[in-house]
Order: structure tokens, then C-alpha cells, then sequence
């Protein structure tokens, strides 16, 4: 009988899914097949990353180090460009980064390959690779309201998010195999593999969409645009600063998962592809909530209530006594992070014009680029106090950004 229900459960969500409207789009569908071939490669670089780091030095810190120099163009490269984003055909843009991805996995691959990486190697490449990456995710956030418009834009958002985490899945278990079976230059070849297929698909997309890039802008006159936009628009920049918050004490956590799968759990390379793969299933779990409920009208006050469950699945997590705990803490808390980044990113672009909306994304990137910070300081925790504390610290920090959010921004909750 629970068969039943389940198959009818699954079969009712999948004809949910192809007739969304957001579905209907012939490139809308070819935006998410090259999405999940980017994930793919971005997710998998977590794994084998992490991994080569900790392997090299044994320490959480580096880890965190390699991690946070990842992501630190997001922060100073956020609205710059968000701003390219709006000024250059997207579709261009998009697939002349996903080439450049796959050219930086290829050189890196064979770096690992050759037996001569060193440290600073290591961490010069990923933040080559993470200013390609920001711009890209930039980008691609931008254009999926092009396609689909602004009625279905959170129904367009989740099915990006959600294409994303398969790769991201897909990506995670096949890197910690061939890291484990070949080598970590065979993990980065994967990735590059990955970052092809998506720039051939992104080939075959038509149109702009609904909204062309503004032509005449030059890249000074759309930053101070911006910034104007902001200074004025008080739910924005309070919604911004909640993001910093979130992605400090939220999503810095994965910095410690190589510690917390060798150290604590003991479960090895494979079991850090297994952890990072149920990071992404547990957030295709989340963005499937949002697709059958499909298009939510208070959205600000579900983007704070799942900021409080992030915050209890990640002091769980700190405490979890063994892997099935931490399993479970894991799914809820990788699904409530992709609720809050999903209805961040729409939030940003629901509250900005229409021409601010690839600099919404960029300001929404550059806080994202925040992290790092995060990284630092959760590997320095680890490497002091153990990774158990650090997680516990966090998770509490994560829990006191909500209710101060609930508090003190109320328009937020409006929204």
C-alpha cells in the first residue's frame, strides 16, 4: 500500500513538473541541462578540492583557507558583474565562461596529474576558477527571469536550483569515486567534462528573452546605478545584510566536511562524496516542497522560518552522535539552504526594476562572497577547539541571525 502512495506521490510531481509553465520554454529546459552539467563540475571541485587540501597539510584550517579563496571573487566581483550581466547578451556571456571553466579543470587536472602540485598551486587555480563561476552564476540567475518572466519566477528559480543539486549530486559521487580509484587528476578531467557539456548545450539557446541587455550603459554608470537603487530601497539592504549573516554562519559549513568525514565520522573519500551528494539531495528535497506548492505569496516570511530550521539541523549536525543523525541533519539542513538561497535570490529580483535586476544578482553574489570570512574563522575553530565545536558554534550563530531577523526586519516578513 505505502508502495502505492508513493509511486502515486512521484508520479503526480513528476506531471507536475512538466506541465509548470516556467517548463514550457524550449530554452528554459536547455538553461537547466547545462546547469546541471555546470554543477556537475562546480559541486565536484568541493570534493576533490577539499580533499587534496587536507591530504596535503592535515589541516581544517587550510581547507578553509582553499574554500574561502574559492569563493572571495563573489565578493569583489559580485556587482561588477552583475553589471557585465546586464550590459552583454547573456547567452554569449554564459557560454564563453563555461568554456574558460572547463579549459581552468583541464589545466588543473593535469597539473594533479603530473605529481608536482604544490600549495600554492592549489589555491591560485580555484580562485581563477571562482571568478569564472561567479560571473556564470550571476548570469544564469539573471536570465532565467528573461526567459520565463517575472509571473514565473520562483517556479523558474526553483527548477534552476533543483537541476543544479542533481548535477551537484551526480557531480559529487562521481568525483569521490575517481578520486578514490584514480587519483585527484582524474576528479578535475571529470570536471572539465562536465563544464564542455554545458557550454555545447548552451549553444543551441535562441533568444534573449524578455529583457535584452541594456545597451549604452557603461560599466561606472551601472555600478552607481545600483548603489543608488540600494542606499533607497531599505527591504533590499536589509535583506542583503541578512544574506552576509546567513552565508557566515549557513553555508561555511562545507568547509569542514572533509575534516568531519576523515575525523569524526571516519568514513573516508567516499564517504565525503556521499556527505557532498546528500548535501545536494537534501536540497532537491527543498526545492521540490517549493515546485508543488508552486508560486508562494509570502515569501520573505518562509525565507525566515527557514532560516531557524538551518540553524537547529546545524547544531544538530555539531552534536550528531553517529552518521545516520548526521545524515538526517544534513538533508534538512542542505534543504532549508537551498529555501534561502532560492527565495533570497528571488526576493532581490522581485524588489529592483527591471533593468537592476543583473546587478541585484551581482550585490546578491558579492554577499554571498562573504564566506570566505565564514571559512577562516570555522577552520580556525575546528583546528582549536575540534569540529564538533565549530559546527555547534555556527549552528547557534545561524539560530540568533533568524530571530534577530524576525525582530527587527519587519517589511522583510511582508514581502
Amino acid at each position: 500500500m505505502s508502495a502505492k502512495v508513493t509511486n502515486s506521490w512521484g508520479s503526480a510531481l513528476l506531471s507536475k513538473t512538466v506541465r509548470s509553465p516556467a517548463m514550457r520554454f524550449h530554452d528554459f529546459r536547455l538553461l537547466l541541462a547545462s546547469a546541471l552539467f555546470d554543477s556537475m563540475g562546480f559541486m565536484g571541485e568541493s570534493v576533490v578540492l577539499g580533499w587534496v587540501i587536507l591530504e596535503m597539510t592535515d589541516s581544517p584550517f587550510m581547507v578553509g583557507v582553499a574554500v574561502g579563496i574559492r569563493h572571495a571573487p563573489a565578493f569583489f566581483l559580485g556587482v561588477v558583474a552583475g553589471t557585465v550581466a546586464d550590459i552583454i547578451d547573456r547567452r554569449k556571456l554564459m557560454r564563453s565562461l563555461m568554456a574558460l571553466s572547463a579549459l581552468v579543470a583541464l589545466g588543473m587536472g593535469l597539473l594533479l596529474s603530473s605529481g608536482e602540485a604544490q600549495l600554492w598551486q592549489l589555491l591560485l587555480v580555484p580562485m581563477v576558477g571562482g571568478s569564472i563561476g561567479t560571473t556564470s552564476m550571476t548570469t544564469r540567475q539573471s536570465f532565467v527571469f528573461d526567459v520565463v518572466g517575472p509571473e514565473n519566477a520562483l517556479n523558474g528559480m526553483a527548477y534552476l536550483s533543483l537541476a543544479m543539486r542533481f548535477g551537484g549530486m551526480i557531480g559529487a559521487l562521481a568525483v569521490g569515486f575517481i578520486l578514490a580509484n584514480f587519483g585527484p587528476g582524474g576528479g578535475y578531467f571529470v570536471l572539465a567534462s562536465g563544464y564542455l557539456g554545458s557550454t555545447i548545450i548552451l549553444s543551441f539557446i535562441r533568444s534573449r528573452g524578455q529583457a535584452a541587455p541594456a545597451g549604452g550603459v557603461n560599466m561606472l554608470k551601472g555600478v552607481v546605478e545600483f548603489w543608488t537603487e540600494l542606499r533607497h530601497n531599505r527591504t533590499v539592504s536589509a535583506l542583503v545584510i541578512v544574506v552576509v549573516f546567513v552565508e557566515f554562519f549557513g553555508f561555511t559549513t562545507q568547509a569542514l566536511m572533509p575534516s568531519f568525514a576523515r575525523d569524526v565520522l571516519e568514513i573516508g573519500v567516499e564517504g565525503l562524496g556521499l556527505l557532498t551528494a546528500i548535501f545536494a539531495a537534501g536540497g532537491m528535497l527543498g526545492i521540490l516542497l517549493v515546485s508543488v506548492f508552486g508560486e508562494i505569496r509570502r515569501q520573505g516570511l518562509v525565507f525566515i522560518v527557514a532560516l531557524h530550521v538551518f540553524g537547529g539541523a546545524l547544531l544538530i549536525l555539531g552534536f550528531a552522535p553517529n552518521l545516520y543523525v548526521a545524515i538526517i541533519a544534513i538533508l534538512v539542513m542542505s534543504a532549508m539552504m537551498a529555501l534561502s538561497d532560492l527565495f533570497s535570490q528571488t526576493l532581490m529580483q522581485r524588489l529592483v526594476p527591471n533593468d537592476l535586476r543583473g546587478r541585484a544578482m551581482g550585490v546578491w553574489t558579492a554577499a554571498v562572497g562573504t564566506a570566505p570570512a565564514g571559512n577562516l574563522t570555522i577552520g580556525a575553530l575546528a583546528s582549536i577547539f575540534g569540529v564538533t565545536a565549530a559546527l555547534a558554534f555556527h549552528g547557534a550563530g545561524l539560530i540568533a541571525v533568524a530571530v534577530i531577523t524576525v525582530s527587527v526586519f519587519g517589511k522583510l516578513r511582508r514581502v
